[in-house]
């Protein structure tokens, strides 16, 4: 009882000096539990930040008389709602303090972009084609609108290189995996990020539970994929040049089998 006591005393007293101490406040701020409640309120952020950016922007439209379900319509809340990504991964960043490594790509960094393109395309095709055997592959709604408006997968393509694929990798490598690995080693990171990546995608499929959470399942393979580009170059624009050229492709593929 007196050594629980103590060890009360001693909690306490560390936790009032923290607010004198910086390297306490340095760990208070940096504890596994702390960073993981962080990051998770982060991508919720993220989720209702882009989601009432695009509302607000597809209702202005609306109420201008322009249709909703035209290309660019769709686009433009698309766009509105990766902008609210990257302003709020900015935020975040410079907030916590988060370095983000960025310069152009030397011939390792082009190698593994080239590798980890690959592999993330390999993967993905065998995973799908597991989910489609056994018929676990869930409905998306870009399918609808890409059956009755193929050029919109034309248009995520384009948006993927220039806006999804850099909003998305600064929010999720750059701020939530960089923030992370200030209190976890480099495989927890890489797990909770990817996880909470997956998660942001639930809204992309309807249907059934099981199948919806396989899906997304894929989609955290890739993300871990992603963040093991990262870890191991130290520069934000690997896992995003990955990330879009395997969205293109994907994007196209499906236009061209329209």
């Amino acid at each position: 009882m007196i050594k629980m006591a103590y060890g009360t005393i001693i909690l306490s007293k560390n936790i009032s000096s923290a607010y004198f101490n910086p390297y306490l406040m340095s760990n208070l701020k940096n504890s596994p539990s702390r960073l993981i409640l962080e990051v998770i309120g982060l991508t919720l952020l993220a989720f209702f930040l882009a989601f009432f950016i695009g509302f607000l922007f597809l209702a202005s439209l609306n109420a201008l008389g322009y249709e909703l379900e035209t290309i660019f319509a769709l686009g433009g809340a698309t766009i509105t709602g990766q902008i609210g990504f990257l302003l709020l991964a900015y935020v975040y960043i410079r907030f916590r303090d988060v370095e983000v490594p960025l310069r152009l790509p030397s011939r390792t960094d082009l190698n593994y972009i080239a590798g980890g393109t690959v592999i993330a395309l390999v993967t993905a095709i065998i995973l799908q084609f597991i989910l489609n055997f056994l018929d676990m592959m869930p409905e998306s709604p870009i399918e609808e609108i890409a059956a009755a408006q193929p050029t919109f997968l034309l248009a995520l393509a384009f948006l993927s290189i220039v806006l999804i694929a850099p909003a998305e990798e600064l929010l999720f490598r750059g701020a939530i995996q960089g923030r992370l690995r200030q209190g976890f080693s480099a495989v927890p990171a890489i797990v909770i990020t990817s996880v909470l990546f997956g998660s942001l995608h639930l809204g992309n499929y309807i249907g059934s539970i099981l199948p919806i959470l396989l899906a997304v399942s894929l989609i955290v393979v890739i993300s871990l994929i992603l963040g093991a580009l990262y870890e191991r170059t130290q520069n934000i624009v690997v896992p995003i040049s990955v990330h879009a050229i395997y969205n293109v492709v994907l994007l196209v593929a499906s236009y061209f089998a329209l």
